[in-house]
């Protein structure tokens, strides 16, 4: 079996029977143009689709880009994801003209004859995958946050022995505003805890760091990068391990267990995050008209009523000391005005409260017109925030993060009370960390 490195999360794993592409992303920005990759090169899209399948981990497109699916030549990809409740993603593939496997959670399936694959969802629609081909057990953990010693072993139990691990080896996301760098370097060296922590236990024999060769591309957030992993971090806390790290640069192929040499590939990712100081910052886009944004606001309310109880968001808006639904005060900083949020209310100037966020008009608007909006407000860090702004700001935008995944704020979501409960606790854990690390806290 051999492995080729195409760019952040993706490689392509060649067995004696086929190829498969994971998570295909390769030119332009992601994330409401908040994220670009250190090194990009379009040319990658003809390498990814010499392939028979692609396996994505999940919907966030530095895994699912979707402009590869339209510039691929090659058709007959047969894509393989995760099985989920509602079937988007498949669905929009298949409107694409591309074969689509939707694989249950804990069954093998059979890719070509002898050769198998099993995904498994963690969090709230992250999935890893674990290849067996040849003889050999490849684990592509991507950013999947399986970081506990509890999680570690369970998965250990579950998958077995492992050649190869792909993890994630840097942060990526909002860590603190400008002044909060503290947060940022806890978050980067507890990226480094997590992967020595899932060699210790996983004992693989050989891991590749990737998923992480990104940056931080706009003006608003570019202050994100003075903290992140670069690839001599990873190997420096790898260390002594028994486990052989494999560096790789795009187009490296590697044959799985033989000896490798990472001295080019050191090289390469040094030269490129050295680079990222002088890369291009992407600038704001026009602003939105605060009529536009109020109309935007009242379609945003209609539609979240519509996919949840307008009941129990005012019932859980009274509860003492829980926080939520409460209105939100947002300066908007290319409007240079701050504006009351409120489910109940429509949006409106108030120019003598303080705000509790701030983030340009283009970003708040992106919320009001996508479900998965609030999530990706926090991946690009476009925005500033003090802990019980930011705390606020989750308890009234979540909601549309959960109906992202196919679920609303309903009697009947006490089915699905481990998704709430888990984000709840990761919100906890969030603001811990931040107020312990905040400038005032210190």
């Amino acid at each position: 079996m051999r492995i080729q490195f195409i760019n952040h999360a993706s490689v392509k794993i060649i067995t004696p029977q086929a190829c498969i592409t994971t998570d295909p992303w390769y030119s332009g920005p992601a994330f409401n143009n908040g994220w670009d990759l250190i090194r990009a090169d379009a040319e990658m899209t003809a390498t990814a689709s010499d392939a028979t399948h692609v396996w994505l981990s999940h919907e966030h497109p530095d895994h699912f880009s979707i402009a590869f699916f339209k510039a691929t030549p090659n058709r007959a990809l047969r894509v393989l994801f995760q099985k989920t409740a509602d079937g988007r993603v498949a669905g929009f593939l298949r409107s694409q003209g591309f074969p689509v496997d939707e694989i249950p959670q804990g069954v093998n399936h059979e890719f070509a004859p002898g050769e198998t694959i099993s995904v498994t969802r963690a969090g709230f629609y992250d999935s890893w995958c674990v290849v067996r081909a040849g003889g050999k057990v490849i684990l592509d953990l991507n950013d999947c946050e399986v970081n506990t010693e509890q999680d570690l072993l369970a998965l250990k139990k579950e998958v077995g022995r492992v050649d190869v691990l792909l993890t994630q080896f840097s942060y990526a996301a909002w860590k603190g505003g400008r002044a909060n760098k503290a947060l940022r370097e806890v978050a980067a060296r507890d990226k480094l805890a997590t992967v020595n922590r899932q060699i210790e236990i996983l004992q693989p024999k050989f891991v590749i760091p990737f998923a992480s060769f990104v940056y931080f591309s706009h003006v608003e957030n570019s202050y994100l990068n003075d903290s992140i992993n670069d690839i001599q971090a990873v190997l420096d806390a790898i260390g002594q391990q028994d486990c052989k790290p494999v560096i790789m640069k795009p187009r490296d192929i590697w044959t799985v267990g033989e000896a490798w040499n990472n001295r080019e590939a050191i090289a390469y990712w040094r030269e490129a995050y050295v680079s990222i100081a002088n890369l291009p910052l992407r600038q704001p886009a026009s602003p939105v008209l605060l009529a536009d944004l109020i109309a935007h606001g009242r379609v945003y309310q209609e539609r979240v009523f519509s996919k949840n109880s307008k009941w129990l968001i005012y019932l859980a808006s009274l509860v003492p000391g829980a926080g939520a639904f409460q209105p939100l005060a947002i300066r908007l900083t290319d409007l240079g005005n701050t504006v009351r949020f409120s489910f109940f209310e429509e949006l409106r100037e108030t120019p003598d409260v303080k705000p509790d966020v701030e983030m340009s008009s283009e970003s708040l608007d992106f919320i009001f017109r996508n479900d998965f909006g609030y999530d990706t407000l926090t991946v690009n860090g476009r925005f500033e925030a003090s802990t019980g702004g930011f705390a606020r700001m989750t308890k009234n935008f979540a909601v549309g993060s959960l109906n992202a995944l196919g679920l609303g704020l309903k009697p009947s979501l006490i089915v699905n009370a481990d998704v709430v409960l888990l984000l709840l606790g990761k919100l906890r854990s969030f603001l811990r960390k931040m107020e312990r690390s905040s400038p005032v806290a210190r």
